[in-house]
């Protein structure tokens, strides 16, 4: 305030404990935080918004950037887009979102979101920038926008779409995802595709170069963004069955699988444990949660033989990976602890978490087998002198 910069207390969003997911309790105190600023803004202006994680590097290349932005935002071509330096590849309106880069009606758009808006979504699409960039975009309320499309991810799934999707969509996600891209290119303009038009790439290189371009994801230009998507409609066209229906109830049980998913990273696994089985699509995800739950709250052999079986009939879910590693290798099963291992690094390849907890295993693995090697020697002694 002493520089002239205007303060707004944006509050606290929570006024009793909240439910236990990092991406809706991000998304509410960003929402109010964006609110409250967007209140104090003359809504014909430009904004540029930094998060509180931004880091610009130094003076100098702050500077450089904000003047590039605004160097973009004069020129014709660009004077009315929203700009941005990253998108994800797995989910559609996931855009980096540590700086927002917006013009007057895409202010205005994002001014007016609700949170009751937010909330008619999949459980799993709120988060911060799945619901500022739909707002952003104006969004239809549609199958492809109450989609969960990160499902196959951490079902474990890599590339391939299962019922969830194929009951969501029918045959017509080809045609979802081309108006979908074409929504990204009315209202979006990636900021190197920007700069390269305005023969301004030497300062969006060295910017991005030391850091001063945000960069969470990999795509960063409109032709890979467009890529990445046809292609996956193109898969998603190959592996479609020919007799596919759309499910009516297919939004409720996936709610259902939610609940059992909110009440498992709670830390409720005992409520998990003793849940009835699940019908539906689902099915096989939701067994997944249960028999770890029951491998947790004191399972012995029989829940991780359970688990074991779940995996050959094709279950990959991260749980179910991680903690059948685990039981595995405490057990010395070890040419089964290979299997599962391969299996996992498969279908979480991108993720470290998961790779980590593989290297970690082996070595557990190793010490129960030279355990289990110690404890027959001394056995056989013991025969040995009777």
């Amino acid at each position: 305030m002493p520089n002239g910069v205007q303060f707004v207390d944006a509050g606290s969003p929570f006024f009793a404990p909240t439910i236990t997911n990092r991406d809706v309790s991000s998304f509410i105190a960003q929402h109010l935080q964006l609110v409250s600023g967007l209140e104090m803004v003359d809504p014909k202006s430009y904004v540029i918004r930094l998060r509180a994680d931004y880091d610009c590097q130094s003076v100098a290349n702050y500077t450089r950037m904000i003047r590039l932005i605004l160097d973009i935002w004069r020129s014709h071509e660009y004077s009315d887009c929203a700009l941005v330096s990253g998108a994800d590849e797995a989910s559609p309106y996931f855009f980096e979102d540590r700086i927002l880069l917006l013009p007057p009606r895409h202010t205005q758009r994002l001014s007016k979101l609700r949170l009751d808006d937010a909330y008619k979504s999949d459980y799993f699409n709120i988060f911060p920038e799945y619901q500022i960039y739909s707002s952003i975009m104006g969004a239809k309320l549609s199958p492809f926008f109450f989609h969960d499309h990160r499902y196959r991810m951490r079902a474990g799934l890599g590339g391939l779409f299962s019922d969830y999707d194929f009951q969501s969509f029918g045959r017509d996600y080809p045609n979802q995802v081309r108006r979908y891209l074409a929504e990204v290119a009315t209202e979006l303009s990636f900021l190197s595709d920007a700069a390269n038009v305005l023969g301004r790439s030497d300062d969006y290189d060295h910017l991005a170069s030391v850091g001063s371009v945000p960069r969470n994801f990999r795509i960063d230009n409109m032709r890979e963004y467009y890529r990445v998507w046809l292609d996956r409609a193109e898969k998603y066209e190959e592996q479609v069955p020919s007799d596919v229906l759309i499910s009516q109830d297919i939004i409720t049980q996936k709610r259902a699988l939610n609940g059992i998913y909110l009440q498992y990273f709670s830390g409720n696994t005992s409520v998990v444990a003793d849940t009835p089985v699940m019908e539906g699509v689902f099915a096989s995800a939701a067994a997944e949660f249960v028999a770890v739950s029951r491998l947790l709250v004191g399972g012995g052999a029989s829940e991780l033989q359970n688990l074991m079986d779940l995996y050959v009939s094709g279950a990959r879910g991260f749980e179910l990976c991680f903690y059948l590693l685990r039981g595995l290798a405490e057990e010395a099963r070890e040419s089964e602890f290979e299997q599962v291992a391969s299996g996992a690094l498969d279908a979480f390849k991108h993720v470290a978490r998961m790779s980590d907890h593989v290297e970690h295993q082996r070595v557990v693995l190793k010490r129960a087998q030279k355990g289990g090697r110690r404890r027959a020697v001394k056995r056989a002694a013991s025969v040995d002198a009777q």
